[in-house]
């Protein structure tokens, strides 16, 4: 199937590129970005309090402020031609300003988007796009995140806060309305020495418009394939969303993995996401809520033989509570269940509650055990034998529009360890973040 995949992808970019101009007229330019200022506390990511640990240890509590400016350029050209560029600077505030390293990397501006969009390219409903480009489908379950070099970044602290999603990739989009098909190959990691640490992503994704209660179906194939480590991962699905009643929506995801873990050892995992959201527009504050619940399967503790059960979360951009999906929790062998409520007091102020439960699928073996998540930092916790329960997460945010280009937001989030974790670390965790944007 990639083979067909890839085969697709360079039809795309060879078929009829004589027929381009060497040089086309620019018709239009639009120049825009954002900047956003955050300011992050965070208190006892070690599940550890003072009087838990020995005189030794250095609590990890965190107060710093960090910011990131985006500046983009469209440009849109003769004969259904058009750019895209935009670039990115991402740095904590006086980051070690006596490190001219650090300084180097707190002062880059790098490269976020730079792709070009070829429409009706032959004159056929087919729009090509090439480049580093964002690809996201349905619920970002899968395909959302790229930018897996992310963990390079030495200019900022808090990687989960990163803005950078590109792929690079080509992509075909068949506008077949109401059927929409994108083909794509994306880059997401090349060796050029040799082969040994190539990583390629290849898709499939067919969505279809119903013309009844707002029903959107899907149903993709995406590929992850890396020379070592995961060999391959293929990844089936589909998703639907329907609006039955006015207000009201439903979603409904299943996902199947396949593939070659290692050698000689293959691929078997799930995945299910269930949501219901209603929106009560017509009444006072115009309150909201929603109920969802996501299965990731998990691995037997121990078994290292046999079909690999463990969900790879490939390039999902799914935030399942803050605290959570940094530490790495909810990125597989996991049950998810969140329930959400928000209100408007008023037109500019905005209230937003989230609970989530995360019960692990397959227990964990007692003993140290690392996570690493969203924050691609890599925390050891004492576990206790037989248990599942890994705990619970409160997130509390608060927006506030100052006007249509400037927004305030403060999120608090508060996670409580379940039995999983040992006595020795299993004290609640605590963050604070408040942050300010500018839209232009």
């Amino acid at each position: 199937m990639k083979k067909i995949v890839l085969f697709c992808a360079v039809m795309l970019l060879t078929v009829g590129l004589t027929n381009l101009p060497v040089r086309a007229e620019v018709q239009n330019v639009k120049i825009g970005g954002d900047v956003t200022i955050h300011g992050i506390y965070r208190s006892d990511y070690d599940f550890r309090k003072d009087s838990k640990v020995n005189s030794s240890a250095v609590e990890d509590d965190q107060s710093l402020f960090m910011s990131t400016v985006r500046v983009r350029l469209d440009a849109d050209l003769v004969d259904n031609v058009a750019a895209t560029i935009s670039f990115i600077n991402e740095r904590d505030w006086d980051k070690d300003s006596s490190s001219d390293v650090d300084k180097t990397a707190s002062d880059d501006i790098d490269l976020n988007l730079a792709y070009i969009t070829l429409k009706e390219f032959n004159y056929s409903p087919l729009t090509l796009t090439l480049g580093r480009q964002e690809l996201m489908y349905g619920n970002l379950l899968i395909v959302g995140d790229g930018d897996v070099n992310a963990a390079n970044l030495a200019g900022i602290t808090v990687k989960s806060l990163s803005k950078r999603r590109a792929f690079d990739a080509v992509k075909g989009v068949f506008d077949l309305s109401p059927l929409t098909l994108d083909v794509f190959t994306a880059k997401i990691d090349e060796d050029t020495d040799s082969t040994s640490s190539d990583a390629n992503l290849y898709g499939i994704n067919a969505r279809y418009q119903f013309a009844a209660y707002d029903t959107i179906g899907e149903a993709y194939y995406f590929c992850k394939r890396r020379a070592s480590n995961v060999k391959r991962v293929d990844t089936v699905g589909v998703r639907g969303s329907t609006v039955p009643v006015d207000n009201l929506e439903l979603n409904l995801e299943v996902a199947h993995q396949f593939g070659e873990f290692s050698a000689g050892r293959d691929m078997s995992a799930n995945a299910l996401q269930l949501g219901i959201d209603y929106d009560m527009l017509d009444y006072e504050y115009s309150p909201s809520m929603g109920l969802w619940y996501t299965y990731l399967s998990g691995q037997k503790a121990g078994k290292t033989t046999g079909k690999r059960n463990e969900w790879d979360a490939m390039y999902g951009d799914q935030t399942p509570g803050r605290i959570g999906s940094i530490i790495g929790f909810a990125s597989s062998n996991v049950h998810i269940v969140n329930a959400k409520t928000s209100f408007k007091p008023t037109q500019k102020l905005g209230a937003y509650l989230d609970y989530f439960h995360f019960t692990a699928v397959k227990a964990y073996a007692a003993g140290n055990k690392n996570f690493t998540g969203s924050d691609l930092t890599t925390r050891t916790y004492a576990i206790e034998d037989d248990s599942t329960r890994i705990g619970s997460e409160i997130d509390l945010k608060f927006t506030y529009d100052y006007s249509e280009d400037i927004q305030f937001s403060l999120l608090g989030a508060y996670f409580i360890p379940g039995v999983v974790f040992a006595d020795t670390n299993n004290d609640t965790t605590k963050e604070i973040l408040a942050s300010m944007s500018l839209v232009f």
